[in-house]
């Protein structure tokens, strides 16, 4: 009797102990052992079939099984993704709304008075998973093999571009490269993403494409689509014999595009620990490297404060390029 007495004693004091802990627990991480409890959405800016939304499928589909919880990914294309921006800014800071999006986020923030967003007062930067190379291609028909032919052809007939959306990053690194540097005349044809502007290049609708490099590739592969140049510093690994913008007569050129995640700002400091955390995790997967690395992605790993900083100077980097091409979108 006194052993049994003895013992309830002991195990009292223990769950007693227990929940004391439990209670004197810093928020961070009794919110960390119950995030996620539920499905968390990816939101992404761009149709079926971009570069960004390859990087959130790829790690959607890694993440679910960690978690035990479906993560999904939702479309909801836009403006060049200025609807799905407005949606996370204004979605509710638990967690369960993640943004994946480019640099052009931060175009429209700077060429849209309309943009309705402010990234750094409204968003949090959680990291960059991966750059995208952009590429220009061209029709099959088009009587090109390289930017210099190109640029001369279009001094000599009407010519036009297709990108995934006015204000995208690669409708600038079009401006830039076409109307400011090799001062040539070429039509911007905005679509909805790169699928349905690849779709119109094939379909001889557009002459030239300018988009990231991931969607681009297969095209390239099969012959639908010629690879003109890339705007990385080096060729890419996909597309070896597509030169860079830099070799073709414009050095220094280079644009990029970032894969990154954003949650809205007062999203608990414990939800975004552990999705960064679970993103790294799956993006250090051999597979996933080696899926992400054939299609055209370049590794990054840049988060927390480091990610910040990026997007900052992002925001000063295009600033200028704006004020040099002085482009206003509505």
């Amino acid at each position: 009797m006194k052993i049994a007495n003895r013992f309830s004693a002991i195990t009292l004091q223990i769950v007693l102990a227990a929940v004391v802990a439990f209670v004197c627990m810093p928020p961070s991480h009794a919110q960390r052992g119950s995030y996620p409890s539920g499905p968390v959405k990816i939101i992404v800016g761009f149709p079926p079939g971009g570069g960004v939304d390859v990087v959130a499928r790829v790690i959607a589909q890694k993440m679910t099984p960690l978690w035990g919880q479906p993560v999904v990914v939702e479309n909801r294309p836009g403006a060049a993704s200025i609807v799905a921006t407005r949606l996370l800014a204004s979605s509710a800071p638990d967690g369960y709304n993640v943004l994946i999006n480019s640099n052009s986020m931060v175009v429209n923030q700077l060429a849209n008075a309309n943009a309705g967003y402010d990234i750094e007062r409204q968003l949090i930067p959680i990291l960059n998973v991966a750059w995208q190379p952009n590429v220009i291609v061209a029709a099959p028909a088009l009587p090109v093999a390289s930017l210099a032919d190109v640029i001369a052809l279009a001094r000599t007939r009407n010519l036009s571009y297709g990108t995934p959306g006015q204000g995208s990053v690669p409708h600038l690194a079009g401006v830039y490269l076409f109307n400011m540097l090799a001062k040539v005349e070429i039509l911007h044809v905005p679509y909805s993403g790169a699928a349905p502007a690849l779709t119109a290049m094939i379909g001889n609708q557009v002459d030239l494409g300018m988009m990231t490099l991931p969607p681009a590739v297969p095209h390239v592969k099969a012959g639908k689509v010629k690879g003109i140049a890339v705007t990385s510093a080096k060729r890419a690994s996909t597309l070896p014999d597509v030169a860079t913008v830099a070799e073709s007569g414009f050095p220094g050129y280079e644009m990029n595009v970032f894969s990154g995640f954003f949650m809205p700002a007062g999203t608990p400091k414990a939800a975004v620990e552990r999705f960064r955390e679970t993103v790294q995790a799956v993006m250090s997967m051999a597979d996933v490297k080696e899926q992400l690395a054939g299609l055209g992605f370049e590794p990054a790993d840049t988060s927390g404060d480091e990610f910040r900083r990026l997007v900052t100077n992002e925001i000063k980097q295009w600033t200028k390029v704006l004020q040099v091409t002085n482009l206003k979108l509505e």
